[in-house]
C-alpha cells in the first residue's frame, strides 16, 4: 500500500505505475516535478513510514528520511507526506 497523509488516500501499488510520482499523478495528487530522473529534486518529498528503492539511482540521493518520488518505487507499504 502506498498512502498520501496529506490527500488523505491510501491505494495499492502496482508495478505498471513505473514510479512513485506516476502513482500520485494517476491518483491526482498534487506533486512538483522536474526531471523524472532523480536529477533536479523538485519531487522531493518526506517518508512518513516505509521504505523505497530507486530505478534509476538518483545522480545525488534526497535528504535523509526524503525520497525522490520521480525515480522511487515502495519497497512495502510506504506513506508519503503528499
Amino acid at each position: 500500500m502506498v498512502s498520501f497523509a496529506r490527500s488523505a488516500l491510501a491505494t495499492r501499488w502496482d508495478p505498471s505505475h513505473g514510479s512513485l510520482l506516476d502513482l500520485a499523478e494517476a491518483c491526482d495528487v498534487p506533486v512538483r516535478w522536474s526531471c523524472r530522473t532523480g536529477v533536479c529534486h523538485n519531487c522531493q518529498t518526506t517518508v512518513v513510514a516505509g521504505t523505497v528503492r530507486y530505478s534509476p539511482e538518483p545522480v545525488d540521493p534526497p535528504a535523509d528520511g526524503t525520497v525522490l518520488i520521480c525515480c522511487a518505487q515502495p519497497g512495502e507499504d510506504l506513506t508519503l507526506d503528499l
